[in-house]
C-alpha cells in the first residue's frame, strides 16, 4: 500500500474517481474524430468547376445556358424555339441575306431588332422571338418575298417541303397586298446536266452560291446583275459542271432548283422513305432512299446532326446522288451476253 492511498473513515482504501478523466480522453478522441474525414467522405467528389464556355441568357423570359460564340438562332433552337429562316445553314458561313430570322436583342442597351444567324450569345442578354415587334418584322419580310414570287405551289416539286411555303402560315401575314403583276423569266433554265433553274421563285438566300465556295470550292454559280435585276446564274457558258452539283438542289429552301431525274415524279407524302448507305464508293455515305410505287426517285444526303460526328454531314457527290437511275435504264444487263 502506498502513501498515496486514500482511505474511508473504517480504513478501507478507496478507489480512485477517474470518470473525469475518462471523459476528457473521450471528448479527446471525439475531437480527433471530428477533424480527420471518413474514408467515405475522402472518397466524395468535389464540386464541379462552372463551365467556362457556359454562357447564361434569356430567352423569352426563361434562363437558358447557351456556348460561348454559339449564335443566337442556334442556342434558341437547341432549347426548343425555332426562328423562321432561309439564308441560315449550320454547315455554311452566316451571311444575313434574308433577314427573315430578326428578333428583339437587348444586350443592356434596350432591345433592337437583329437577325439572330448573325448576333453571337452574350452574358446576360435577353432574346425575345415572339414579341410584336418581331413578328411585324418576320411578316413584313415574308411579304416582301412574295411580292414577285411566282404561285408555283400546286406544280412546284418543293411543295410538301418548301420552308417558304410552311413560314409564309407559321409567320407570314396571311394576305398579301400586292395586286400588281409579278415579273416573268424564262423557265426552267439547264445550268447543268441534274440540274434546272426557276430564276423567278429564287429569292437570293445566297445558300446555292456559298456552298459551291465554301464546300464544293467550284465557284461556277454567282450573283449576277445589280438591284432589282439581281438573280443567281452560272457564268455565259460555263455550265454548272460540279462534282457536288446537286446538294444545291436539296438546300435551296424553295423550288428555283430542281433536280432533273426527279422534276414532275411526285410528290414527298407520297415517298416511302428508309436511310441507307450510298454503295457507290468506299466513303458509306449516310443517304435516304425515296421511292414511289416501287420505283426509285431520288437519293437525299442524311445530317445527322450539327454536334455529331457524321460521315458525309448531309452531302453527296453527284455519282452517289443520281445513279438510282441506273436500276430502271434501259442500259442495264439484263441476260448474259457470252
Amino acid at each position: 500500500m502506498s502513501h498515496d492511498d486514500i482511505r474511508d473513515d473504517d480504513g478501507e482504501v478507496l478507489e480512485p474517481d477517474t470518470s473525469d478523466a475518462e471523459a476528457s480522453i473521450v471528448d479527446d478522441d471525439a475531437s480527433d474524430a471530428e477533424v480527420e474525414p471518413t474514408d467515405a467522405e475522402a472518397d466524395a467528389p468535389a464540386d464541379p468547376e462552372p463551365d467556362p464556355d457556359a454562357v447564361a441568357i434569356k430567352l423569352n423570359g426563361r434562363e437558358i445556358t447557351a456556348r460561348k460564340g454559339e449564335l443566337v438562332i442556334a442556342a434558341a433552337e437547341r432549347h426548343g424555339e425555332y426562328i423562321p429562316r432561309f439564308c441560315y445553314h449550320p454547315r455554311m458561313s452566316s451571311v444575313g441575306m434574308c433577314r427573315q430570322c430578326m428578333v428583339e436583342i437587348d444586350t443592356g442597351r434596350g432591345p433592337m431588332l437583329q437577325p439572330s444567324c448573325m448576333i453571337t450569345v452574350t452574358p446576360e442578354m435577353q432574346v425575345e422571338t415572339e414579341s410584336p415587334a418581331a413578328k411585324r418584322a418576320q411578316e413584313g419580310m415574308i411579304e416582301l418575298l412574295l411580292a414577285n414570287h411566282p404561285l408555283d405551289c400546286p406544280v412546284c416539286d418543293k411543295g410538301g417541303e418548301c420552308p417558304l411555303q410552311d413560314q409564309a402560315f407559321s409567320h407570314g401575314p396571311g394576305e398579301s397586298r400586292y395586286v400588281e403583276q409579278k415579273r416573268h423569266y424564262e423557265k426552267p433554265i439547264p445550268i447543268s446536266d441534274h440540274v434546272l433553274l426557276d430564276r423567278e421563285r429564287c429569292i437570293l438566300c445566297d445558300r446555292c452560291t456559298r456552298f459551291a465556295d465554301e464546300v464544293a470550292g467550284d465557284k461556277l454559280i454567282h450573283f449576277i446583275h445589280r438591284g432589282n435585276a439581281t438573280e443567281v446564274n452560272t457564268f455565259p457558258d460555263e455550265p454548272f459542271s460540279s462534282y457536288f452539283s446537286g446538294n444545291v438542289v436539296q438546300i435551296c429552301p424553295v423550288g428555283a432548283l430542281t433536280a432533273k431525274p426527279y422534276r414532275f415524279k411526285a410528290r414527298p407524302w407520297d415517298l416511302e422513305q428508309v436511310e441507307s448507305t450510298c454503295t457507290t464508293c468506299s466513303v458509306g455515305c449516310r443517304i435516304s432512299v425515296h421511292s414511289s410505287r416501287d420505283q426509285l426517285l431520288r437519293f437525299q444526303g442524311v445530317d445527322t446532326g450539327v454536334d455529331s460526328d457524321s460521315v458525309n454531314w448531309g452531302w453527296m457527290c453527284d455519282r452517289g446522288r443520281f445513279n438510282f437511275e441506273a436500276v430502271e435504264s434501259d442500259h442495264r444487263l439484263a441476260a448474259p451476253k457470252v
